[in-house]
């Protein structure tokens, strides 16, 4: 789970264990070149319900998002990028992961050189369970200490590419 302070009032979170990033979909050619013209523009900003990139576009244009007239939510990820492809809406926030799966799948849309954000992933535990966060952070940091975590992501969150 991405690690959010809104978060962090219902939940407990163990150490961090990977890195993410909000990526930015636009179609090729777009008007759209980097986040402050997002920003900045009147455009409309497709992403999937309940995710950090929901969250981020939504807030106000001066607490960095575009406010919620301009996000268009989706229940899937694929919804939103359709969405884009068809002239619906200018742009999609969404991991970088499923960002570049949906880009090699649809030609036409290119992923902005800059993300969006970058957030830390890490389990939540709840706040009046102690032992188990504990307990869980020591195997976080012994399955890290001998290469299995860092292993796992390089295969499924890979550094390169």
């Amino acid at each position: 789970m991405t690690v959010t302070d809104e978060r962090k009032q219902a939940v407990n979170f163990t150490s961090t264990y990977a890195t993410g990033i909000q990526s930015i979909i636009v179609k090729e050619g777009s008007e759209i070149k980097d986040i402050d013209t997002l920003l900045s523009g009147s455009y409309k900003v497709g992403v999937q319900t309940g995710t950090t990139g929901d969250m981020y576009m939504s807030f106000p244009p001066e607490e960095g998002g575009v406010g919620e007239d301009r996000v268009v939510r989706y229940s899937k990820g694929n919804d939103a990028v359709l969405a884009l492809s068809t002239g619906k809406i200018d742009a999609v926030v969404i991991d970088n992961e499923p960002a570049k799966s949906y880009v090699a799948a649809n030609p036409g849309l290119v992923i902005l050189e800059t993300p969006f954000a970058v957030e830390d992933y890490a389990m939540c535990v709840n706040k009046d369970n102690t032992v188990l966060l504990d307990k869980i952070n020591q195997a976080l940091k012994e399955l890290t200490e001998d290469g299995t975590i860092p292993a796992i992501i390089e295969k499924y969150i890979p550094s390169k590419g």
